[in-house]
Formats: structure tokens, sequence, C-alpha cells
């Protein structure tokens, strides 16, 4: 008998492993060779849903044979594993998949499956109207809706987030016509496998439940042995920032520029002060949203209008010497005189092409960097950021930049020339020196914004106050872009974390060291929940939604358990600011994603903000056990016996949940993801690797079973080698391997 289990254990090891493996080289064949190939030779093959298949048998015996089903909670959260897979086994031999093909009026009776044949559906499809359904104020697409009408049916309404039935088949919004009278839908018949994994799904909630409420599982034992407390050390160094001194320049009074970047404007296909504008613009070209202690909007504002002497200064940050050479520029600030030479051309242009054609040897990201900043400035020039006159028309509105030469004629002549003229006007109010009436003119834009945007004689249409920030929203814009434009805190918050983890390395851990642990902690959450807040408010959507939202939620999370943690675990107290620290670090190097923008159509579902927040948990717990890990191999060192096994059992203690976070998070995502395109699991790079990230944090779970696990040196190395899954998953996915995720 123990041979056998031994063998069996072996077995189970070996091809646990090798999927893990298959699945990280999966995704990499598929960088290189296409989505359709590793479908086609690995996801999609026979030999691969064979391992799965002698995987879950093998440990079907295993089970049996140790009598698991004696632990009810245990023996529900493995029986929910197989009725998943059951479920995915019986989608992938019995589902069909393919693209609808309508018309307007034109009624439809088979699609194309994937392999180019034709399959009859057992109904006719007409699509009676395809319409694009815009944010307030805006052009940019909110959702896509198609309403197809069933043979002598009613009309059912597919969008981006809505997916339609008829029956077993289910059909889901792909892509449409440019003339808007046709649509593609995805189209899914999946009779049985979406029910059985649904039962898993659920058979899973409450197997977690089970578990985590059950007294037999070693969750109470390693809740005791965590109780004492314990330190830790780690090292940063920190870097200053460069200063500026301030020489003086001719600038447009403050207080007009501080008037004029609150005016709206349509800017990354949302309605926002022009301060935004400013501050991206002034931040991109320099590295932060001031200069020579002068704010964007008196950068922004004065080089519209002193455009000349303002293309001489060097407030743009070029990092690299071949750049720099190329620009001929001594030391890292450039002007934007210095990319263009004697007969106006620009400098970088031939060194882009060579770039392009694969045959230069300049850094590319720093060439790159260097081409944006000067097309930023293009763009500045042509008017693309001062988008602030709009015109209503029925449904549609549409903004227009200043003096707008080409103005559909539908716009009255009286607007037209308000278009045209008003920032003329103002310009030579501001020129001139004439405060008041450069005042005046900026209220009456505001003003005419707010008449144009009026639904008129239709009363059931939104109106202006629907569409323009309201005051207090256009304050709090311009309060945030103050905020996330400085770096300071950034780095002040990772030299306190720093010292509070030396601190509590060296002190006995007074009463005066808790407090002032405590305050630090409790100012660090505030200054988090005011970023989130204030982010929250003005996108209108739960800020989960890009890499630097969810890096700043996770430094939040990390915050929160930290403060609920602190008194029985003292050793979070020395730990979690240092996370949150270098999750806040992580989000300003995020770049362009700190802007605010649209939702992408995809992504506007309730279930988005629950599968990120409960990911990016997991990641924080994760984050917590690298750390502890990282303080047990010291003490392993030191043999701090007593505190080593407080540290490995609190490590143990987080483990559970963590990896229970983690798989309620990708199972919501699958959920999420059945709902919009109709299919649960689509082997995306993202979600490959968060299902090896579970898997690789399952293992652990496990430690009776494996004697590495049972030794703390052994179990604490595996934890801080597995968070390498952890960052593979969420960063290099976003920028080696791609995929639908990649936006995340």
């Amino acid at each position: 008998m123990n041979l056998f289990k031994l063998v069996n254990k072996k077995i189970i090891f070996t091809l646990y492993t090798l999927i893990v493996v298959c699945i990280g080289f999966a995704t990499v064949i598929e960088k290189y060779r296409g989505t359709s190939f590793a479908y086609e030779h690995i996801y999609g093959s026979w030999w691969f849903s064979g391992l799965w298949a002698i995987l879950t048998m093998t440990a079907c015996s295993y089970i049996i044979k140790h009598q698991l089903y004696k632990r009810a909670a245990v023996m529900l959260l493995h029986l929910s594993f197989v009725v998943i897979l059951a479920g995915a086994l019986t989608t992938h031999i019995f589902a069909h998949s393919g693209t609808l093909l309508l018309r307007t009026s034109i009624p439809v009776s088979e699609y194309i499956e994937k392999d180019g044949s034709i399959k009859p559906l057992p109904f006719s499809l007409t699509l009676k109207e395809f319409r694009i359904v815009n944010y307030p104020g805006t052009d940019a697409p909110l959702d896509y809706q198609s309403v197809i009408q069933q043979t002598d049916g009613e009309d059912i309404v597919v969008s981006m987030n809505n997916v339609g039935h008829i029956g077993s088949y289910r059909f889901f919004q792909s892509s449409y016509d440019s003339d808007g009278e046709g649509v593609s839908l995805g189209v899914r018949h999946d009779p049985y496998g979406v029910a059985i994994t649904y039962c898993g799904y659920l058979l899973l909630l409450v197997g977690i439940t089970a578990t985590l409420l059950s007294k037999k599982t070693q969750m109470r034992t390693l809740y005791r042995k965590a109780m004492q407390p314990i330190a830790v050390l780690l090292l940063l160094a920190l870097y200053p920032s460069p200063l500026f001194a301030n020489d003086a320049l001719q600038v447009v009074d403050k207080d007009i520029a501080h008037r004029l970047g609150t005016v709206n404007v349509l800017y990354n296909n949302r309605i926002c002060p022009l301060n935004t504008v400013a501050t991206d613009f002034v931040t991109t070209l320099s590295g932060k949203a001031s200069w020579k202690g002068y704010s964007a909007d008196e950068i922004f504002v004065s080089w519209m209008i002193f455009y000349s002497p303002w293309e001489k200064q060097k407030l743009i940050r070029i990092k690299d010497n071949q750049v720099q050479q190329l620009l001929g520029i001594d030391g890292e600030w450039a002007s934007y005189s210095d990319f263009q030479d004697g007969y106006q051309e620009y400098k970088l242009k031939g060194a882009v092409e060579e770039l392009m054609n694969g045959s230069t040897s300049i850094d590319r990201k720093a060439l790159m960097d260097a081409d944006e900043k000067y097309h930023i400035i293009e763009m500045f020039y042509r008017g693309e950021f001062i988008k602030m006159f709009p015109y209503r028309s029925g449904a549609t509105t549409n903004w227009y930049m200043p003096g707008g030469q080409s103005l559909p004629r539908e716009i009255p002549v009286k607007e037209q020339f308000f278009i045209k003229q008003s920032m003329d006007y103002l310009t030579e109010s501001i020129v001139t020196g004439q405060h008041d009436r450069a005042v005046e003119i900026i209220a009456k834009i505001k003003l005419f914004q707010r008449e144009m945007l009026q639904a008129g004689e239709h009363s059931t249409e939104v109106t202006a106050d629907d569409l323009l920030p309201n005051d207090n929203k256009v304050k709090a814009e311009i309060f945030y872009n103050t905020i996330r434009s400085q770096k300071w805190p950034v780095f002040l918050a990772l030299t306190l974390s720093l010292l509070l983890c030396v601190a509590i390395l060296v002190s006995s851990r007074g009463a005066w060291l808790r407090a002032v642990s405590l305050l630090y902690v409790a100012l660090l959450t505030i200054y988090l929940t005011l970023l989130l807040g204030l982010r929250w408010w003005i996108s209108g959507h739960i800020p989960v939604s890009n890499g630097h939202e969810t890096m700043l939620f996770m430094a939040w999370v990390v915050l929160l358990l930290t403060i609920l943690l602190r008194h029985k675990f003292p050793i979070i107290s020395g730990f979690g600011p240092l996370i949150a620290s270098f999750c806040l670090l992580v989000s300003m190097l995020a770049g362009s994603n700190s802007q605010i923008t649209p939702l992408m159509p995809v992504l506007q579902s309730p279930l988005l903000s629950v599968h990120v927040m409960t990911v990016m948990c997991a990641y924080a717990l994760f984050a917590l056990q690298l750390l502890l890990g990282v303080q047990a191999l010291l003490l392993i060192r030191e043999k701090s016996n007593d505190e080593l096994e407080r540290v490995t059992a609190l490590s143990q203690l987080l483990l559970y949940p963590g990896v229970f976070l983690l798989t309620i998070g990708i199972f919501l995502g699958a959920v999420w993801a059945n709902i919009s395109w109709g299919d649960y699991w689509s082997w995306d790079p993202k979600e490959s690797w968060a299902l090896i990230t579970l898997m690789v944090y399952a293992v652990p779970l496990h430690k009776t079973s494996i004697v590495f696990f049972q030794k703390p040196h052994g179990y604490h190395i595996y934890m801080v080698c597995a968070f390498l899954a952890v960052i593979i998953t969420y960063f290099g996915v976003n920028y080696l391997l791609g995929g639908m995720h990649s936006y995340a």
C-alpha cells in the first residue's frame, strides 16, 4: 500500500508539473506562432486533454485510497474541480462556435464555423437595427448593439455585455460593417458544457466556504502559532529627482491660466477640464507637472499664446545619450527648436525610419519616447488638445477646436463665428493685459458650451447638466491632477516604510513605535483612499480597469490588511507599508495608464470590479508571503526557531485565503467572459498564467503529502520562487506576451 501511495503521488506530481510547463510554453508559442497554432497543437490537442484526464483519474484514485470523503469540506473542494474539468471536456467535445453574418432585413439560417464549413441553424435570424451608443456628449463608443429578430419571435438585443439566447444557441457582438447596415455575431452552441461547468463553480464556492469554516483544517492551528510578534528587515535605495531653477520668463497671468484650465474640453474620449490636458502635456514632456515654478496651466496657455519664445525653452527631457547627440544638445534637456535643423526638418526622421526597418543601433524605447514628445507638440499646434466647442445635433455631439475652418453648414453662422473668433479675442485680451475682458470671454466660452449641449425641444433627452461636469467635479479633477502628478509622496513613502521596518527590527516595539506605525499606516491609507475615491468619482467607474489603478487598489488592500491584522500579527506593520509603497512605485511607473479614460465597451460590466478586486487581494497576500519567506530564510540562518515557527505559521495561514481569492477571481472572470462574448475560457495568456499561478500556489496546501514542504526552508524557498508566477502574470503578460488582457 505504501508503495502504491508513493507511485501514485509521483505520477500526480509529474503530470501536474507537466501541465503547468505546457501551459507556460504554449503562451510563448502563441506569441511567435499565433493563437490558432497554439490552440491547434497544444490547448486543443488530444494529448493535452489526455494529460488533464489522466491527472484527474489518478487524483481521484488517490482521494479514494486516502478516504478523503470523510472530510466533507475538503472533498467538496476537490470534487468541484473534477466537475469543472468534466464541463470543460464536454464543451471541448460537443460545443460548436462560429460567425453569423447579418445584413439589415435579410433573414439568415446558417453560420460559418471556425474551419470554414457552413452549419445550419434551426431557425432564421434577421438584423432589424444596428446602433452605436456613445458616451453622453462625446463620440466615444459606450456600447455596440444589434437588434435581431427570430422568425415569428421577439426582438433580441445583443450588445457587448449582453449575450443573446435562443434555446441552447448564444449570440454575442463581434464586429460591424463600415456602413452600419451589417454585423458579425459570434455563435456558440454548447448545450451541456456550460451547465456542468457552472455546477462546478457553485460546488467550488461551497467547498471554499466550508473549508474556511471547518474545524478539521489546519487553519486554526496555524492561527494560534502565528499570534506572536516577529520582525523584518529589507533594504531599499532612494534616488533623488532633479530640481530646477526658476528663471524669469514671460507667462500669462496665473489667474487667467487657472480660469482657462477649468474650461471643459473633449480629451481621451471624455469631457474634462483643460487642466487635465495641460497636466498630461507638461508631464509627458518634462517628467513632472510643473517647470521652473510654473504650473501646467501657465505653461500650456503661455505656449499657446507666446509660442515662439516657448519653442526655445529647454523643458523636454531626453535621457538617452545617443538621442541627445542626434539632437545636438549638451545634457538631457532639449527645446522644441532642438528637434529641427536649419531647414525646419525633423532631426530624428531618419533614425525613426531606420528603426522601423530594423537597421538602427539606437535604443528603441529611448528613440520612440523622444519621437512621441515631438509629435505631441505637433498635435498641440494642430489644436487637437483643445476641442472646446461642442455642437449638438439630435443624439450626436461633435466637438471642434478654436478657429475651425471646416465646420459643417448645419452650425448657424453666429455660432460658427464664435468658434472661429473667440480664442483670437481671448489671446488679444491676454497680450494687451485686459484681465477683466479675458475673464469675460472665458465665461462666455463656458456659457456657449452649455447652450450648445442643451436638449432643446426634446425634453426627454439629457441636458447640458448631464453632459458637462459640474463645478465641484471640475475642482475635484484639478485637485486630483495636482496629487497624481507629484512623485515625491511615493519616494517619501518608500523611505518611511524602510525606516519603519528597520525600527521594528532594532526596537523592542514599545508603545511609541506602535503609535507611530499606526499613524503612518493611517495617513498612507487616507492618501490612497483619496486617490481612489477621486478617480472613482471623476471616471464614474470603480478604478480597477488598468495597471495603474490595480496597483493603487492592491496597495490600499495591503494597508487595510495591515490595520486589521496588526494587533494579532505585528509583523504586518513592517511588511504592509513596504509592499504598499512598492505598489505605489509601480503605479507611478505605469505612465499613460494614470490618465482617466472611458472604459472599453467590453469592460462595462459589474463583474469586472469584483473579478479584479478578488485577484488583486490574492496578489497582495502572495506579496506578503514573499516577504515572510525572505524573513524566514534569515531566521533559519540565525537559528531563531520560535520566531521561525510563527513566521511559517503566518505564511501558511495567509496561503488559504490567497489561493481561494485567486480561485474565485479566476472563475468570476470566466463567468464574465461567458456573459460578454459567449466563451468562459479561451486560453488567453493572462488566463493561462493566472491558472499557472493558482496551480503553483495550490501545491503547498498539500504539504502533509509532500515531504519538501514539511521543512521550513523548503517551504519558504518555494514561496519566494512562487512569486515569480505572479510577476509574469501581472507584468510579463502585459509587456511581453500580449493578448486580450494586455490592457490590464
